[in-house]
């Protein structure tokens, strides 16, 4: 928090005073725009009749969408952009790498706030029903399909996710209803910023080391979000505060044990073919097909075969299911939704390519990179995986080195991409050729001579890929960063 405190970042308070009756016809700039999160925010502060502008030093897929929605987004930065803003927003890569950047400076020289882009959207959610999803894993997909289901059941929702849903080709569905369904991160403690009425937890662990210090200091982060709820007392159309949690998890059950006993709220829960629960999913089967049999209330509402694949996609879909059916949504509603909606992008996305097959992964915390090599084995029982993974801060590779190497080693091949610094600089005390080491120290490596490689930049990654890619190959390219870059390159370079 200190380098937030450092740059005099307005939250959510300071925004709620300075836009008591809303954003309609604010000017609202964005440095940084093309960013995951920070895109969402400004197409809803847009959808809400912002006057919205944004620049970024590199062109990225989000901003060629926020252009296409009608946001203006430049490339480059100047002093010039800020000038008649009644708002600035960034993000924490720029904040972090660049606390002095110009454009910020200049706001504030002109009395103009500068915020990270969560008050932004902590404020848009301003007198409706918040509904937000939380958790290491699974934030983005649960919240895509809570949508969809409460869409469909006509509660005309808002929604804002992390990353494109395929379905609406955006990271965010405006709605003209009274709930406001968010995904809401962890990292810097971003999700302060919302006071939901219901969250959604799916799963807790350590994480974040580039940040949070201890498991008990994110683990308490997530306390300190839950007791930021709204608890007020329900009125008409109001619904109960409600949490909404894995009865699965450990994490998600000590989180809870950080409540205060009177806590006023209601706790449902859900489970994968766990513990009884509030939904659950039931005889899952995960390999060319993931279905499974739902519960909810104890009572058996149908058979769902997910368009998603994997058994963390279950449990994606039960806390969803939970979710929605405690906000009124019918069965039928749910079970339809679950067995229709295909997904996010870069969530095991399957591309074909000839006689082998790509698929690009978001994975990017060693768990989530072993379930999806796991999930790969399952969906492509017999052949070939070349795990080919970039990792995301050296100080997370540097904490999870050996997690790291341990799910790698899931696959019959390794390539490790130089790491993407994100909102780091490069501190000199580690280097993607360390996990390859690793990864060759584990006992399934130890017996395949160069069966883990660096494969350096995204160009020559590429390069290499083709030269190891035989017939069959799934070639199971995971990380946070642009890393799937590596698969047109090979395809474009593979083709000549």
């Amino acid at each position: 928090m200190d380098t937030v405190e450092r740059v005099e970042l307005a939250d959510l308070v300071a925004l709620e005073a300075a836009f008591p009756d809303g954003v309609r016809g604010k000017r609202i700039h964005a440095v940084g725009a093309g960013g995951h999160g920070i895109s969402a925010g400004l197409l809803v502060a847009h959808a809400r009749g912002a006057l919205v502008t944004g620049c970024d030093h590199v062109p990225t897929p989000l901003s060629a969408m926020l252009r296409r929605e009608g946001v203006p987004v430049t490339v480059g930065h100047d002093t010039a952009h800020v000038a008649g803003c009644d708002l600035v927003v960034t993000n924490p890569a720029v904040t972090f790498l660049h606390p002095n950047h110009p454009e910020l400076a200049a706001a504030r020289a002109l009395g103009i706030p500068v915020s990270q882009w969560q008050p932004l959207l902590g404020l848009l959610m301003r007198g409706l029903v918040g509904v937000s999803v939380a958790g290491v894993h699974g934030k983005g997909s649960t919240t895509a399909l809570l949508g969809a289901m409460l869409i469909a059941a006509g509660l005309e929702p808002t929604v804002e996710v992390g990353d494109v849903v395929r379905a609406w080709g955006s990271n965010v569905r405006p709605g003209v209803g009274s709930y406001f369904v968010n995904e809401a991160d962890e990292f810097n403690y971003n999700f302060l910023s919302y006071h939901p009425r219901m969250v959604v937890l799916t799963e807790v662990e350590y994480d974040h080391p580039e940040f949070f210090r201890s498991y008990s200091e994110i683990r308490d982060a997530f306390a300190q979000f839950l007791r930021g709820m709204d608890t007020s007392p329900a009125g008409a159309n109001m619904p109960s505060p409600t949490i909404i949690t894995s009865a699965d998890s450990p994490g998600c059950r000590d989180t809870l044990a950080q409540l205060p006993a009177d806590w006023p709220g209601v706790v449902r829960t859900f489970s994968v073919e766990g513990a009884q629960a509030d939904a659950m999913a039931y005889d899952v089967q995960v390999g060319e097909e993931t279905s499974f049999g739902l519960t909810l209330d104890g009572k058996r509402v149908g058979r769902v075969a997910l368009r998603l694949v994997g058994r963390h996609n279950v449990a994606n879909a039960v806390a969803a299911a939970a979710a929605a059916s405690a906000l009124g949504a019918s069965p039928e509603v749910i079970v339809r939704v679950l067995g229709e909606f295909d997904g996010l992008k870069r969530r095991f996305e399957i591309i074909g390519d000839g006689d082998v097959t790509w698929v690009d992964d978001y994975a990017h915390h060693p768990h989530a990179v072993a379930l999806t090599i796991a999930t790969a084995r399952q969906r492509f029982p017999g052949r070939r995986i070349v795990a080919i993974f970039q990792p995301t801060l050296y100080t997370r590779l540097q904490r999870f080195l050996i997690p790291f190497a341990e799910a790698l080693a899931g696959g019959d091949e390794a390539v490790v991409v130089e790491i993407q610094p994100s909102r780091e600089r490069d501190t000199g005390l580690i280097h993607g050729r360390q996990l390859v080491e690793a990864i060759r120290k584990q006992p399934s490596f130890a017996r395949k001579p160069g069966a883990a490689r660096y494969g350096g930049d995204f160009a020559e990654t590429a390069t290499l890929l083709n030269q190891i890619r035989k017939p069959g190959d799934v070639m199971l390219v995971m990380g946070s960063g642009p890393v799937n870059q590596v698969i047109d390159l090979a395809r474009e370079s593979s083709s000549r």
